[in-house]
């Protein structure tokens, strides 16, 4: 122990003196330097009787020698860097093994004879854009300069040697047809590989899909030949609708099961199943849930939302509890907050803080307030709406609805003739604003016209799900449980904008207005 530790104080005291006065060569501690691995240029020889080759080291440490395990097949020489390697007296496999100075070593395989070429692979059968790899595995060649390839028709498939050293090619379908790929080694033997490309092969977002009654989700079409179309073996139970190229929505329209085939301009199909549940519950967002919709189209602004002058919200709501003074005594129905909100709130200026009433709420100061005469009372269904309507002029521009009567306005204040130009596409919520004041309660639906209905039109459809297209109805999301769990519903008319919860939804609440479908 005393003679190691003494060791080490030497070495340390050795390294102090190198730092500051410097050792003698012989008492300096020697630094490891890395080693490399032995590389060579053609780690695979073929030579016929009488022949040789050279090979040369690309990388090592120097210093090497070489032996062959079967000299009666090959024998090997080494002169710096550049190994010999000649036929011997027989045909058949050897090895020859390369070592360098530190020990490192490598092997070059070694064949000698007359061969056929041969490969990984005699047939290549693919899809357009698919990559496949292709080895010659035998054959009369020391290196790729040895060997050449031919291509029929190089507009179907395109190929790469992606190894420099050895024959290793990449063969990638450009377009739907056959060829085919011919080699030509160094004695002039040929062969070749037949290659066919197919359609691609189609292939979906969702396999098997649910969807429940008066619900929409939107299946995409995740690879394929485009020129896409989808079929139901049964229209009564699902109604297909085509978005874009790649995407169709499907609305659920009675419980049940059928099959969906997707087929496009190559004759391609898919046939999925998809399964439609009744919906006997809607969303409960409580006191900390809500909806963000981001209008965009291509994650670019809807245009049609960025500048309206006429509007129309309609919602369904049951709300559980009214807000408190944290919540500025405000349940939030939709709209962006200080630009165009319907909401339940107190009576501005009024005396009783329990009475909640229907509200608009627009501008950045507050000041235009329009307010429903009836109360809007907890665990009670209400369908209410507001309209703009940018053809009037002064109160007539706004009114609101409740349950498909207009109210007269038990308070209203603010200029209406700067109500114009609304930008929905920022910042709307449904269910929630200024990110709290809660709807704390149950939606069935939430609906956004670019245009202001009429008092016969909000009556007729009072209290309806809607799931026809209609003019003017821009966005209508229906929040029914028959997709399960979730945090997203699509709209049903327009762009299928996406309300995406803060929360995944698992509570629910019935309506008894589910089964009331026009």
């Amino acid at each position: 122990m005393k003679l190691f530790l003494r060791y080490i104080g030497l070495s340390l005291l050795c390294v102090i003196l190198i730092a500051n006065t410097g050792c003698g060569k012989e008492d300096a501690i020697e630094v490891q330097q890395d080693l490399y691995e032995v590389i060579v240029d053609k780690p695979v020889v073929r030579i016929g009787h009488n022949e040789e080759v050279n090979v040369n080291v690309m990388l090592g440490n120097g210093g090497y020698s070489v032996k062959s395990y079967n000299e009666q097949v090959a024998t090997a020489t080494v002169d710096g860097e550049q190994i010999t390697i000649k036929s011997g007296i027989q045909n058949g496999a050897t090895t020859v093994e390369v070592t360098d100075a530190e020990g490192i070593k490598t092997d070059i395989s070694v064949n000698v004879g007359l061969f056929e070429l041969e490969f990984n692979e005699q047939t290549i059968e693919m899809e357009v854009n698919e990559e496949k790899e292709l080895i010659v595995t035998m054959g009369n060649f020391s290196s790729n300069d040895e060997l050449t390839y031919a291509v029929k028709d190089e507009t179907v498939i395109s190929v790469e040697n992606t190894d420099k050293l050895r024959p290793y090619y990449t063969i990638r379908g450009l377009k739907i047809g056959e060829t085919a790929i011919t080699f030509t080694d160094a004695k002039g033997k040929q062969a070749t590989v037949s290659v066919k490309i197919n359609p691609v092969s189609i292939d979906v977002s969702n396999l098997t899909p649910k969807v429940g009654v008066n619900n929409k989700i939107v299946i995409t079409v995740e690879k394929g030949n485009g020129g896409y179309t989808m079929e139901a073996t049964d229209n009564t139970i699902v109604r297909i609708e085509k978005v874009d190229d790649n995407n169709f929505s499907l609305l659920g329209l009675k419980a049940g099961t059928t099959d969906l085939t997707v087929s496009d301009q190559e004759g391609q199909e898919l046939t999925l199943s998809i399964t439609v549940s009744e919906a006997d519950k809607v969303v409960n967002l409580g006191s900390n849930n809500s909806f963000e919709v981001p209008f965009e189209i291509d994650g670019e602004k809807a245009q049609n939302l960025t500048s309206l002058n006429s509007i129309t919200f309609e919602a369904r709501i049951k709300i559980d509890d009214l807000n408190g003074s944290s919540d500025a005594r405000i349940n939030t129905v939709m709209g962006i907050e200080k630009i165009f909100l319907l909401r339940v709130d107190v009576r501005k200026g009024g005396s009783n803080q329990d009475d909640r009433y229907l509200q608009l709420a627009a501008d950045d100061k507050g000041g235009i307030r329009y307010e429903s005469t009836n109360k809007i009372e907890k665990n009670k269904w209400y369908n209410v709406t507001v309209v703009l309507d940018g053809s009037k002029t002064g109160d007539e521009r706004i009114a609101l609805y409740i349950n498909g009567v207009k109210e007269e306005f038990g308070y209203k204040a603010g200029k209406l003739d700067d109500l114009k130009g609304i930008d929905l596409t920022e910042n709307f919520y449904i269910g929630q604003s200024d990110g709290k004041r809660w709807l704390n309660g149950s939606i069935t639906y939430a609906r956004i016209w670019d245009k202001a209905l009429n008092a016969d039109e909000i009556s007729n459809q009072n209290g309806l799900l809607l799931t026809e297209e209609k003019d003017g109805l821009v966005a209508n999301w229906i929040f029914s449980n028959g997709n399960g769990n979730t945090d997203t519903f699509v709209s049903l008319s327009g762009n299928a904008f996406e309300a995406k919860a803060l929360n995944m939804v698992s509570t629910w609440t019935e309506d008894p207005i589910l089964t009331n479908v026009p």
